[in-house]
């Protein structure tokens, strides 16, 4: 097939079970146009999308949705954190804006037909199907970012409280964690994911870690948690040398997320 990659991350996340279906797309990437060709390159009809999940505000997660919700259902909802509409930037890096881009800005997608949801708590999307809700920071290991915000005229840190992930809770079996970009920390990310479900076993974590600027001791530390998991798959934020590191500790349970990868895992 082909698909066309950019920096960003946009996973389509298709759960059953006897009851129930749902189609889930988890973040929309960088800008819509690659996003909705690799939607028909995949067989994948906007409109067929039952919900939006958005994992946290950076443009790279949310560039896609102004576009996209052009092409979605009429009132498809949008799940996020309460506080993804902040204005937040790097100023490292000149001031630069990471938040949503005004392409995809909140009146834009709402004249399209998109309804907001904006939870604090996990949300419950169907049974065994869940957002971590916002994530509690335990971990001495998993540092704030060098982000911030613009308050009355001054930049502070940013504590990107609206960093949520994706909980997938599969039967006789154990979890699986989507993240977009796991800025909460993705070894905070799984001990929130066990305490609101209650079960220990993790299947699966998929997503970006960024770990691209880890320390050693994030770096081992991480890599310890993670390697008690099934399966890896790693992509994004994550980081060349991170992912190496993890593939060399887990072998063949590990694996790069890429363009048009599909992963299955059932009862």
């Amino acid at each position: 097939t082909e698909l066309w990659g950019e920096f960003g991350i946009s996973l389509l996340v298709a759960v059953e079970n006897q009851e129930e279906k749902l189609r889930l797309l988890v973040d929309t990437g960088l800008t819509s146009k690659p996003l909705i060709h690799n939607m028909q390159k995949l067989g994948v009809d906007p409109e067929s999308i039952d919900q939006i999940f958005l994992t946290h505000c950076h443009y790279d997660h949310t560039g896609g949705l102004g576009g996209l919700s052009e092409e979605t259902r009429n009132g498809v909802e949008i799940i996020a954190h309460p506080e993804i509409f902040r204005k937040c930037y790097v100023l490292h890096q000149d001031n630069r804006y990471i938040g949503i881009p005004d392409r995809s800005n909140r009146k834009k997608v709402e004249k399209n037909g998109a309804n907001w949801v904006l939870v604090e708590e996990p949300y419950k999307f169907m049974d065994g199907v869940v957002t971590t809700g916002q994530v509690p920071r335990l971990t001495s290991y998993e540092p704030l970012e060098s982000v911030h915000i613009e308050v009355d005229g001054k930049f502070v840190q940013d504590t990107e409280l609206d960093d949520i992930s994706l909980v997938i809770n599969i039967k006789n079996r154990g979890l699986v964690i989507v993240a977009g970009c796991s800025h909460a920390g993705i070894v905070n990310i799984m001990k929130q994911a066990r305490k609101i479900t209650g079960v220990d076993e993790i299947v699966g974590v998929i997503g970006g870690f960024h770990l691209i600027v880890a320390d050693e001791e994030q770096l081992t530390k991480t890599i310890t948690e993670l390697d008690k998991t099934e399966t890896v798959c790693a992509g994004h934020c994550t980081g060349f040398d991170a992912m190496k590191r993890i593939s060399d500790k887990m072998g063949e349970r590990f694996s790069l997320l890429q363009c048009g990868k599909t992963l299955e895992f059932n009862q």
